[in-house]
């Protein structure tokens, strides 16, 4: 049965009906779109599980190598580091960074020329290839950033298998395929949704919230069904009995949203030299950057070698105690990663620097006798909370990435009042998100800029 509605259209008096079970053309073709799309978010998971197998082998391999011969260890970034470099100049521009900027770069391009360059196969493949070598180097290093990019470029293709509704096309196939890539990278899907609306596209447009819950629940779907469904760091118990906690957020939040801003500004004032000198000396950049990031391995003992999260979870599930210096051999090595253009993330090495940040906080705290009952774990979680949106300028995600990544609910509310500390904190440090920031380098070689928000 088809329900029928007559009304009266004009001043002629004209009675049109409406059939409202019977689908429009406009909403068979949103229909199909989303089938295709996600199908193609299978794709986006497969990208994640092959990037998340080669970051565990590329572990292993570190802890043989370090049993058998450390000093290899300490010459392999700047080995790889030199492949990569000629491999990107000769065969693959616009994979190097994180891939974050380059997905943002491409939602602001309005001639798809321009967005094609950023999001085609050739970039896919060189991401992929060039990441893998990056994980196996040991550069302080993520794998969300390439998934992010990766999977940004397989949505796009999808285009020329069918017509998409415009606003697909422009964003909402983009921004799927970004969120999609966080949610795969860290089994965190929530996360992977507010990241795509708070920083990537840095608006909400609910014309393109289907597809992009589809393709993210899509891209879950298989990163369980590969690994199972996990927690990314394990199962963290936190308690929030201890008031006195609260005493010490703000000054947390403070320092961790100061620390990760002069960071962010740091690389956003560096990196454009950085890349001229590097087009100058394509051998000499890249060897010297290498042999500082084999040095900082050295002297971290290999802990700042990869992508941090064994660090993390250690400190995390099993409280191990790192050295007072790791976290600033942690954020200098990953400094020295995204200047060097190897593909790779900032998410872990920035949050295992978090971690450790909160150890040192945990001791400070634990000297006050009314405050000894403060639970380490919390402290740790709020620090890399805060930490995290002081770098990346994005609070909720922060919040919610630590979350789905620990099943710990208990810490939303200390890590979302000091993420939000922290974020206000960098914005006057750096007026720019480092991601926004980054973005232009890319978008000023087509045309202007990508607009950055006022602190």
């Amino acid at each position: 049965m088809v329900l029928t509605s007559f009304h009266w259209v004009g001043s002629s008096g004209t009675l049109q009906h409406t059939n409202y079970m019977e689908p429009t053309p406009a909403i068979k073709l949103t229909v199909i779109a989303r089938i295709v799309a996600a199908i193609a978010g299978v794709g986006v998971g497969l990208v994640a599980f092959y990037l998340a197998f080669v970051g565990e082998y590329a572990h292993l391999f570190r802890e043989t190598v370090m049993r058998e011969a450390p000093w290899v260890l300490y010459l392999l970034p700047a080995l790889i580091l030199l492949i990569i470099n000629y491999l990107r100049i000769t065969f693959f521009l616009g994979t190097e960074g994180t891939g974050i900027p380059q997905t943002i770069a491409a939602l602001e391009m309005e001639k798809e020329s321009d967005r094609k360059k950023m999001l085609s196969l050739r970039i896919l493949f060189g991401k992929l290839l060039l990441t893998t070598l990056g994980l196996f180097s040991g550069a302080s290093m993520g794998r969300e950033g390439p998934t992010v990019h990766a999977g940004a470029c397989l949505m796009y293709f999808t285009r020329k298998i069918i017509v998409f509704p415009a606003h697909f096309v422009q964003r909402g196939l983009i921004l799927a395929g970004g969120a999609a890539g966080i949610a795969a990278a860290f089994n965190a899907p929530v996360a992977g949704i507010v990241f795509a609306i708070e920083e990537i596209g840095r608006s909400f447009d609910k014309r393109n919230l289907g597809v992009i819950i589809v393709v993210v629940l899509v891209a879950s779907v298989v990163c369980i069904a590969t690994f199972g469904n996990y927690w990314f760091y394990g199962k963290v118990e936190t308690s929030l009995n201890e008031w006195s906690v609260w005493v010490f957020i703000p000054v947390i939040a403070v320092l961790m949203g100061g620390f990760g801003g002069l960071f962010s500004l740091f690389i956003v004032r560096v990196y454009p030299i950085i890349s001229t000198l590097m087009k100058k000396r394509p051998i000499l950049i890249p060897l010297g950057i290498g042999l500082l990031i084999g040095g900082l391995g050295w002297l971290s003992n290999g802990h700042t070698l990869g992508t941090g999260f064994i660090q993390a979870q250690n400190m995390l599930v099993d409280g191990e105690q790192m050295e007072w210096y790791y976290p600033f051999l942690r954020v200098t090595a990953t400094g020295l990663t995204l200047l060097s253009g190897i593909p790779g993330g900032l998410f872990d090495p920035t949050l295992s620097a978090g971690a450790c940040f909160g150890q040192w906080f945990t001791h400070i705290i634990h000297q006050f006798e009314w405050a000894t009952g403060v639970d380490p774990q919390l402290v740790m979680m709020i620090a890399m909370a805060c930490f995290f949106a002081g770098v990346v300028q994005s609070p909720v995600t922060a919040v919610v990435i630590m979350v789905e990544m620990t099943d710990s609910v208990h810490a939303t509310l200390p890590m979302m009042a000091g993420a939000i500390i922290a974020y206000a904190i960098s914005r006057r440090v750096c007026t720019c998100s480092i991601y926004v920031a980054l973005a232009g380098s890319y978008f000023n070689d087509k045309r202007g800029d990508v607009p950055c928000e006022e602190a």
